[in-house]
């Protein structure tokens, strides 16, 4: 399993987790989630996260912090770049407009998971 952090700012990270390959992933190859995570002075609090581990469908969803539902990405296509797109405007809708670059830049740096 690959996993790691990525910094957005002082107050905010990803965490990606990458496993092992499995076939029962058909197009990524493999299970992903990558959280974001608010960090508070000793502690880390949940507030969202992407993954794909429902292998019935080959889109990934999102799913907030204290809602049951999970979030649609309405992406057509499976092209990386398209979820990474989608999943900025998910993180920016939950953090602030004001720090979209920076979100922008933490994402850039998240490999794809078919590698």
């Amino acid at each position: 399993m690959e996993r790691g952090t990525i910094p957005i700012n002082k107050d905010y990270e990803l965490e990606y987790r990458y496993y092992d390959k499995d076939t029962n992933y058909k197009y990524f190859n493999r299970k992903f989630e990558i959280y974001l995570l608010g960090k508070k002075s000793l502690k880390k609090n949940y507030l969202m996260h992407m993954d794909n581990s429902n292998t019935q469908y080959m889109l990934p969803f999102v799913y907030k912090a204290n809602q049951k539902k999970r979030f649609d990405f309405g992406v057509t296509t499976l092209n990386w770049n398209d979820v990474k797109t989608n999943f900025l405007d998910f993180v920016v809708a939950e953090i602030g407009e004001d720090k979209r670059e920076n979100v922008k830049k933490a994402i850039g740096k998240l490999s794809s998971p078919k590698l």
